[in-house]
């Protein structure tokens, strides 16, 4: 099936296997419980889409636009997510990540409780100003990114690795870390460890 020459605009409870739509513009289609596998969306722009619970598996989204989009409780798995700035949709709510690349991706100021980051890459990412209460951010690698007054209140990062979080600049209470990982919260406090 062909998104673009198609002129449906909402479609559910559909499987789409092995769509090549790189470098395309996507607009006004609303999908509900639809399941996207193998599918190449680089570089496409979606505009004021909807995605309702919704299934992305094994599926390259990098560098997507989602201007004025929907996102919400939509499952993203094994799929390649990098460079999307999130804060240009409408709304992204309950993500759920799991076993993902999400690189270079922008998630400011968004609301983004009780989100999934399960198994995750998610290298210089910035989730300053976001609120990730209860988010599960568990054995997710966050390389080189940003925590700036992110409201972490009971997120779970057990077993998550290379993420660099200032107490004093962000909010924590009932987070949960793991050792030796948790050690890194004591950087740029200004105390003296000995062994």
């Amino acid at each position: 099936m062909d998104l673009l020459s198609n002129h449906q605009m909402e479609y559910e409870d559909q499987v789409f296997k092995g769509l090549k739509h790189r470098n395309q513009t996507i607009c006004d289609k609303e999908f509900y419980d639809c399941v996207f596998k193998e599918c190449d969306f680089y570089e496409t722009a979606f505009t004021r889409c909807k995605f309702l619970d919704c299934t992305f598996e094994g599926c390259d989204l990098s560098l997507i636009q989602v201007k004025d989009c929907t996102v919400r409780s939509t499952k993203f798995k094994d799929s390649k997510v990098i460079g999307v700035n999130w804060t240009e949709a409408s709304a992204l709510t309950f993500p759920v990540f799991r076993d993902c690349v999400l690189n270079f991706s922008t998630y400011m100021d968004l609301d983004l409780r009780q989100a999934d980051f399960i198994k995750c890459i998610v290298r210089e990412a910035d989730f300053s100003e976001a609120n990730l209460t209860e988010a599960d951010c568990t054995h997710t690698d966050f390389s080189g990114s940003r925590f700036v007054n992110t409201d972490l209140t009971r997120a779970d990062f057990t077993n998550a690795r290379n993420y660099l979080i200032a107490p004093a600049l962000n909010k924590l209470k009932q987070t949960k870390f793991s050792l030796p990982e948790a050690i890194s919260l004591l950087h740029g406090l200004d105390i003296i460890l000995e062994d």
